[in-house]
């Protein structure tokens, strides 16, 4: 099935990721199955849908006829026999409960046509535990789209074991024709390819706490001033609740892992992930310290769910060696590469549209230094306690290229190829 002869959308969900991507959908000219377990979180659904329709209008980016025809095209249903029943495509949106989304996973399939395509937004669980809940293994696929949806240009597309070129393909168009840039990860492993290399942002800065090698406010004004991010690594936290998510993810893993230990080729992430929620994630959760929805987390906020961008002066990260942080992202944006997860130019991609990095992890590692970026992990290991050591143990790739002088632009050669020498400091 090609993208487009899809005619009919179902999305299982209607929170802020599913009514942006119904949204999204119905901009796009298809018909709509907005489905929930209530009345009342589908007109709320339906009220957000609407509200940021309007927005698209005065912004001139839609006009007020092609808005009133989007809404038209959403239908809502508690029922989700009726959701699927004529779908093309479905598109389950779901809390992140692998048990949960089996369950919906079951039920689609005894629903929805032969033709439909299945696809899930989770961020992380196994797309191939998903399939084996169906009789149509080879038409479910991974669909993970950033928040909000009906802004964010990129949708992380994720092949199971089982999944065909055609669902792959067929998924792929229809993000193209959504106006989106889809990416691929090619295999189906822990928190797959976007937030796979994201772990070495997510997971140093605590580590980095923990050492006591610098504070909350120099660690984020390195990485808004000195590297260009658009938020500090703890003033992201605090923004999208991962002090929850953390702990509820490590919940799940072993799970799956039980099933398919292939889903984790590199076991020291999890060995990583425990550790943190063992020793800083879930006092913080207990302390009630999660970030904005509870007021304050690394930061304090006016109230309960009220957001107000924290002070962070540029100064305090000045004594901050960029390397020392930018090797475990790079690190780990290598082992994707190399375990073949995705590729590199997909690579930077994911992280430049799903997290609004002003470039691609190899392409910082490249400006950075690929020397510098070892002998920074070589520090790191030197100094970390023997319960995650091997998280800075540089991919043979990385060592290979230090060592064959492909350091990045100062050289000329690094993951990428340049005409002449780059100075940084220039």
């Amino acid at each position: 099935m090609s993208g487009d002869r899809i005619g009919t959308v179902g999305v299982l969900g209607s929170g802020v990721m599913g009514g942006g991507i119904a949204q999204v959908a119905a901009a796009h000219g298809h018909k709509v199955l907005l489905m929930d377990i209530s009345e009342d979180l589908l007109r709320a659904a339906r009220e957000r849908i609407m509200w940021s329709l309007e927005k698209f209008v005065e912004k001139g980016r839609l006009s007020i006829a092609d808005a009133k025809s989007a809404v038209d095209r959403i239908k809502t249903t508690i029922d989700l026999k009726e959701a699927v029943q004529d779908a093309d495509f479905v598109i389950e949106v779901v809390p992140e409960d692998m048990d949960l989304k089996i369950r919906v996973f079951g039920e689609v399939d005894r629903h929805a046509p032969p033709h439909a395509i299945v696809a899930s937004n989770t961020s992380g669980l196994s797309i191939t535990m998903l399939s084996e809940a169906t009789e149509r293994a080879d038409k479910v696929v991974g669909m993970h789209w950033f928040n909000p949806p009906q802004i964010m240009r990129g949708v992380e597309v994720i092949r199971g074991k089982h999944t065909s070129d055609d669902t792959v393909q067929t998924t792929i168009d229809l993000c193209k024709g959504y106006g989106k840039d889809p990416f691929l990860c090619r295999k189906d492993v822990w928190m797959f390819l976007a937030n796979r290399v994201y772990r070495g942002m997510s997971f140093e800065p605590p580590l980095m706490l923990l050492r006591e090698e610098a504070s909350v406010l120099e660690i984020d004004s390195a990485f808004r001033y000195k590297l260009g991010f658009p938020m500090g690594a703890f003033e992201l936290v605090d923004l999208t609740g991962a002090v929850d998510i953390m702990v509820d993810v490590s919940r799940t893993v072993d799970k799956v892992l039980e099933k398919y230990p292939e889903w984790e080729p590199r076991p020291i992430l999890l060995k990583v992930l425990k550790y943190l929620v063992s020793n800083f994630w879930e006092e913080r959760r207990g302390k009630g310290l999660v970030g904005i929805k509870s007021g304050k987390g690394f930061y304090e906020y006016p109230g309960p769910g009220e957001y107000k961008r924290p002070h962070i002066p540029e100064e305090a990260g000045a004594g901050i060696d960029e390397a020392s942080i930018v090797a475990p992202m790079v690190n780990t944006g290598t082992w994707v590469l190399s375990d073949g997860v995705g590729a590199r130019e997909e690579i930077d991609k994911a992280m430049r549209l799903s997290f609004g990095w002003p470039r691609g992890i190899f392409e910082l590692a490249d400006e950075v230094g690929i020397d510098r970026i070892v002998q920074a992990l070589g520090d790191k290991k030197g100094r970390a306690p023997a319960e995650y050591r091997d998280f800075y143990e540089p991919d043979p790739l990385l060592v290979r290229m230090a060592r064959e002088g492909h350091t990045g632009r100062k050289s000329g050669k690094g993951f990428y190829d340049y005409e002449g020498a780059f100075d940084r400091s220039q």
